[in-house]
């Protein structure tokens, strides 16, 4: 077999370097072949492990998984690199491993909290029950999952503020991220609109916005009269859309619906007061 730390250091002393100099030359230049192979390999590593993950899970699924496993893989590859570069030195590690080990039984014991998380940590993610980009509610918190942890999970609400939870902690979640969501449009219509031209109208109306916006999901469906309320007559109309986004598919329906009812002298009426005076 070839002996690479031979070769380096014959050639170092052919051009008349000292033995011992030579030595710490080769340990230094074999010091950053291993942290060059150690970055370049977690790089290839995760690369590899990625074009795996995406084969067969979504995008909120893969980034998921590959943030636990990339930390994993950088964690060994840190590991082997120092065990390589404390051999250069002449240092054994087999001491410092179980020394180690010991330290790490003694803070389980005494660290049960912690473990708790990590363990947390693992099924939350191995179980799939919640990606990077979801939007949850745990406890009284709502937003979107930005990181999973393996100790930890991050939360950002929609004013920005941020929430880390200890995975330990989380006994429920509520993902709204796992189905369709549905868009509910309710208006009204003055009680003497003709219903049966309204009717031929929203045909009409849904024929228009149907394919308009991509987040909508199935064409969507007028359910006629849902109210006879104190003012006008109230109607529905839903849609279903791709997670969270039927927020913005409402609003847009709305105004869509404005901009049709004032082509077609369609009234949207406002509450009104009739003030009866009194007779002395």
């Amino acid at each position: 077999m070839i002996d690479l730390r031979t070769i380096f250091v014959d050639f170092f002393v052919n051009y008349n370097v000292a033995e011992k100099l030579s030595h710490v030359l080769v340990s230094i230049i074999f010091i950053i072949i291993y942290i060059i192979m150690g970055f370049f390999g977690h790089k290839i590593i995760v690369f590899l492990l990625e074009k795996s993950i995406k084969r067969n899970h979504s995008e909120r699924r893969t980034e998921t998984l590959l943030r636990l496993l990339s930390k994993i893989v950088k964690y060994v590859v840190y590991f082997l690199v120092i065990a390589l570069i404390l051999n250069e030195f002449n240092v054994n590690i087999t001491p410092i491993l179980a020394s180690a080990g010991i330290l790490g039984l003694a803070l389980g014991f005494g660290a049960q909290e912690i473990v708790r998380d990590f363990i947390s940590g693992f099924l939350i993610i191995l179980e799939g029950s919640v990606n990077v980009g979801d939007t949850v509610s745990i406890g009284d918190f709502k937003g979107k999952v930005i990181d999973i942890g393996i100790r930890t999970t991050i939360i950002q609400n929609w004013t920005g503020q941020h929430k880390i939870i200890n995975n330990g902690l989380i006994d429920s979640i509520i993902n709204f991220s796992k189905d369709n969501s549905t868009a509910v449009v309710d208006f009204g219509v003055a009680y003497d609109t003709d219903l049966l031209k309204l009717q031929e109208l929203m045909v009409k109306f849904i024929e228009e916005i149907d394919g308009k916006y991509e987040v909508v999901t199935e064409t969507p469906q007028f359910l006629g009269v849902s109210e006879l309320a104190d003012s006008s007559i109230n109607l529905k109309i839903i849609a279903k859309t791709i997670s969270n986004e039927h927020f913005s598919v409402e609003r847009n329906i709305r105004r869509d619906l404005v901009v049709f009812f004032n082509k077609n002298d369609i009234e949207i009426p406002f509450p009104q007061v009739v003030v009866h005076n009194a007779k002395d």
